[in-house]
């Protein structure tokens, strides 16, 4: 017959450990994901603006919807910087952004610089 009188339970630690960084993972994943994902969204807005620079109007009006579209992202873009640039063959487009992420130890800045150039039809 086997006794298990001297056993002490090792195993809770380890598990509180994993719990723990499991944990950890998913705060920073909630955290930082969603800014990710808008960021590439974003480029992927700025990407087809430009491609379509040449049939959706003036340069007021593709600026206007960029920043309409990165005040719905909840992404911290001033007009500052962004910058188009139109020749007669082709648009450019650069935006760049930081947006801090609070993840309560410290504080992330996440960067996003891109930039697009599309031939004009």
């Amino acid at each position: 017959m086997i006794h298990r009188n001297s056993e002490r339970g090792e195993g809770k630690a380890g598990f509180f450990i994993a719990l723990a960084i499991i944990g950890i993972a998913a705060f920073l994943g909630v955290k930082i994901i969603p800014v990710r994902v808008n960021a590439y969204e974003f480029r992927d807005y700025i990407d087809e603006e430009c491609r379509f620079a040449a049939v959706r109007g003036s340069d007021a009006e593709v600026t206007k919807r960029i920043l309409d579209k990165a005040r719905e992202l909840e992404i911290p873009l001033d007009k500052k910087k962004l910058k188009l640039d139109r020749t007669r063959s082709h648009m450019t487009i650069a935006a760049s952004y930081e947006q801090p992420i609070d993840l309560k130890l410290t504080t992330y800045v996440y960067k996003f610089e891109h930039s697009y150039k599309a031939p004009l039809f």
